[in-house]
C-alpha cells in the first residue's frame, strides 16, 4: 500500500496569507498520483488545501492504523519555523505564540511514523526555515527503533536551510519546480534503474537551484534495510509511457554522437508537453533534431513518425483539450525546412491532417463542456483578476484554432464538421462572453485574422460582423494601445491598470509599437465590406503605426526570425485616413508555393503569436 498526503497552506488565521503553497501541493499531488509516476493509491491518499491541524491529524489517524504502508509520502508547502528546538509546520489555525498546541510538530510526526513504521516514509517541506527539521531527528534515532529486521527507512527533504527562506516564482515554488523536475523527467538522474529515491533526488535538486546561497535545500535519509521507494523514473527504458528511449532508436547507427548531442534537450521537450509548454521551445528543440537528420530523408521521417506517436500519448496527460493539436503542427511546422523531399512532404501533410483531426476533438470537447457549464472557459484555478486579460486571448485563441482547423486539414468531412464546430463555438462566445471578445494584446492578431476569414469562407455573417464590431470597439477602447506579444506576466496588472484608466504613459514598453492587430482590423474590413463602420472612428488612432512583416520563403515561417522579408509600415493620420487607403498601398502579398505550404503557414501562425498569414487577407 502507497499513501500520499499532499498539504498546501494558503490561508491562516493568524498569519500572513500565501499565494502559492495550494498550488504547489496540487501539483506535487497530480503529479505522485499518477500511476506512471507515483502510482499511490487514491483511496489512501489524500490533498490537503489551507487544512487545520486537527484536519492533518485526523487523515494521519485515518491513514496511519490501516495496516503496514509501503511507502508514506508527506509534502508540505507553507509556513513554518522553529520554536523551542522542533521544526512546525503551521495550519490554518495556528497561533505563532501557542506553535506546541496548534501547529503540527514535525518531532510529533516522527514519533507517529515510529509508532506505525511504514516501511519507507517520505517527507518533503517547501517551507520557510524548513531545514531545521534537523532538530527533530533525536525522536527518530531511538536505539530501539535501529537495527531490527525490517527496520523502516526515512527520507527527510526541506527546500530551504535553517536560516533561508523559500523562495517563489510565477510557477511555483523554486524547491517544489526542483523536485518536480526530477520526478516528471525534465532533469535527468540516471536511466538505469526503475525507480528513484528521494535522497538522491534531494541530492540532486542542489544543482538546479538557481542561488544555493539564497536557498539551499537539506537533506536526510536512513535506509538500512531494503530499497526506498518514491516514485518511478521516468528516464527508465522500461517506463510504460515514456517512449522516448524507444523513439531514438529510430537514428541510424552513424548518428550516435549526434544523440548523445541532443538527449537532453529531447528529454526537455518530451517532458514539457504535459506540463509547462512552450510551443516556441519546444519547436526549437525538435528543429535542431529534425536538422542534424537532414541528410537522411528516410530516417528524418522514421524518428518524426516514432517522436510524434510519444508526444501525442504524453499531449493527453494535458489539461489542455488543444495540447494534441498544438503538438502536431509544432512536429509539422518543424519538417517545413526538409519538405522539398516528397517523404519528408507526404509527413508533413500526414501531421497537418492530424493537427486538423486533434483540433476538431478539442472544440466538441469544449462545445460539451460549455453545454454544461456556461463559464467553462474561465479560469479554475487562480482566476480572478488574471481572467480581465487571459479570458479575451483564451477566448480568440480558441476560435483561432477551431477556426484553422478547416485550413489545415484535407480531409473534406472534417472541414465540414470543423466548419459546424466553429460555428457554434463562435455564436457561443458571442452570446456568453461579448464582454470577454475584446482586444488586450498583439499575440491575439493571428487568432483575429484566421477567425475572421473563415467566418467569411463559412457564410456565418451575423457572428463575423459581430466578432469583428466587438474586437474593433475594444481596439478603439484602448486608443490602440494593446500589451506587447511577450509582455512580462508580472507587468499584465500594470498594464491592465493603465488601461482602466486610459492613461498609458507611465507603460510604454508594456505597448507593442507598432503592432499588427489594427492591419488585421482594417484588412478585415475590407474583406466583410464594413469599410464606413470602421472610417468612422479612424480618426481616434490618429498617429497610431501599425504593420505587416511579409516574406516570401515559407520553409521559414516557423522560425524565430524569418530573414529575407519585408516590414511594411503604415501610420493613421499620415499615410492612411480611411481603409480604402491601406487597400490602395498594400503590397502584393508573396503566396506559398502550394497548399502544403500555406497550411503549415497557418500552423506556425497558430503557434507563434507573432506572424500573420496576410495571404488570407490578401
Amino acid at each position: 500500500m502507497r499513501a500520499l498526503i499532499s498539504i498546501g497552506c494558503n490561508h491562516y488565521d493568524h498569519i500572513s496569507d500565501l499565494e502559492g503553497a495550494e498550488l504547489d501541493a496540487r501539483r506535487m499531488y497530480e503529479a505522485l498520483m499518477r500511476q506512471e509516476v507515483g502510482d499511490y493509491d487514491p483511496s489512501l491518499s489524500a490533498l490537503l488545501l489551507s487544512p487545520t491541524t486537527d484536519q492533518v491529524r485526523a487523515e494521519l489517524l485515518r491513514i496511519l492504523p490501516l495496516g503496514k504502508l509501503e511507502t508514506l509520502t508527506i509534502y508540505f508547502a507553507g509556513h513554518g519555523d522553529t520554536h523551542a528546538g522542533s521544526f512546525y509546520m503551521c495550519l490554518r489555525d495556528t497561533v505563532p505564540t501557542a506553535m506546541s498546541l496548534t501547529a503540527l510538530s514535525l518531532a510529533d510526526l516522527f514519533r507517529n511514523l515510529n509508532e506505525f513504521s511504514p516501511s519507507q516514509s517520505n517527507v518533503m517541506i517547501d517551507a520557510c526555515r524548513s531545514g531545521g527539521l534537523v532538530a527533530d531527528l533525536g525522536a527518530l534515532l531511538k536505539p530501539e527503533f535501529l537495527g531490527d529486521a525490517g527496520s523502516p527507512g526515512i527520507t527527510l527533504v526541506a527546500t530551504s536551510a535553517q536560516n533561508q527562506y523559500a523562495g517563489e516564482t510565477g510557477n511555483g515554488g523554486i524547491g517544489t519546480n526542483a523536485i518536480l523536475d526530477c520526478i516528471e523527467g525534465r532533469a535527468a538522474i540516471n536511466d538505469f534503474r526503475p525507480t528513484l529515491d528521494l535522497t538522491e533526488i534531494g541530492r540532486h535538486i542542489h544543482s538546479l537551484m538557481p542561488n544555493t546561497k539564497t536557498q539551499q535545500p537539506v537533506v536526510w535519509g536512513l535506509n538500512l534495510v531494503g530499497a526506498p521507494g518514491f516514485c518511478r523514473n521516468p528516464r527508465y527504458g522500461s517506463d510504460p509511457t515514456a517512449r522516448l528511449r524507444d523513439v531514438l532508436q529510430a537514428w541510424p547507427a552513424d548518428s550516435e554522437q549526434v544523440i548523445r548531442n541532443q538527449y537532453n534537450e529531447l528529454w526537455r521537450a518530451y517532458t514539457s508537453i504535459d506540463v509547462q509548454w512552450s510551443a516556441r521551445e519546444f519547436t526549437d528543440i525538435i528543429s535542431q533534431a529534425f536538422a542534424a537528420l537532414s541528410e537522411q530523408p528516410a530516417a528524418l521521417v522514421d524518428f518524426c513518425d516514432r517522436l510524434s506517436a510519444a508526444a501525442l500519448e504524453r499531449a493527453a496527460l494535458s489539461r489542455d483539450q488543444f495540447r494534441g493539436a498544438e503538438v502536431c503542427s509544432s512536429l509539422a511546422v518543424s519538417l517545413l525546412p526538409f519538405c522539398e523531399d516528397t517523404r519528408v512532404a507526404r509527413h508533413l501533410n500526414s501531421l497537418l491532417n492530424q493537427a486538423g483531426a486533434q483540433t476538431l476533438t478539442a472544440a466538441h470537447t469544449l462545445l460539451a463542456d460549455l453545454e454544461l457549464d456556461r463559464y467553462a472557459l474561465l479560469t479554475k484555478r487562480n482566476g480572478g483578476l488574471s481572467d480581465l486579460y487571459v479570458l479575451p486571448y483564451r477566448l480568440l485563441k480558441v476560435l483561432g484554432w477551431t477556426a484553422g482547423s478547416m485550413l489545415l486539414t484535407e480531409d473534406a468531412e472534417l472541414q465540414a464538421a470543423a466548419q459546424i464546430a466553429f460555428g457554434k463555438l463562435l455564436k457561443a462566445s458571442i452570446e456568453g462572453y461579448a464582454n470577454a471578445l475584446a482586444l488586450m494584446t498583439d499575440a491575439q492578431a493571428p487568432y483575429m485574422a484566421i477567425a475572421l476569414h473563415q467566418a467569411k469562407e463559412a457564410n456565418l455573417e451575423l457572428q463575423g460582423e459581430q466578432l469583428f464590431g466587438l474586437l474593433y470597439n475594444s481596439f478603439l477602447e484602448a486608443h490602440g494601445n494593446l500589451a506587447a506579444v511577450d509582455i512580462p506576466p508580472e507587468s499584465v496588472l500594470d498594464y491592465l491598470d493603465a488601461r482602466r484608466l486610459g492613461d498609458f504613459s507611465n507603460v510604454h514598453e508594456l505597448i507593442e509599437r507598432p503592432g499588427q492587430s489594427l492591419t488585421v482590423l482594417l484588412r478585415c474590413a475590407k474583406l466583410w465590406g464594413l469599410e464606413d463602420i470602421a472610417n468612422n472612428d479612424l480618426w481616434e488612432l490618429d498617429r497610431i503605426s501599425f504593420l505587416a512583416y511579409m516574406t516570401p520563403d515559407f520553409s521559414q515561417y516557423a522560425q524565430e526570425s524569418m530573414e529575407n522579408g519585408e516590414n511594411y509600415v503604415w501610420t493613421i493620420g499620415r499615410d492612411v485616413c480611411k481603409v480604402s487607403d491601406l487597400t490602395g498601398s498594400w503590397p502584393l502579398v508573396p503566396l506559398p508555393a502550394d497548399n502544403l505550404y500555406s497550411r503549415a503557414a497557418v500552423a506556425a501562425s497558430l503557434l507563434f503569436p507573432d506572424r500573420v498569414p496576410w495571404f488570407l487577407l490578401r
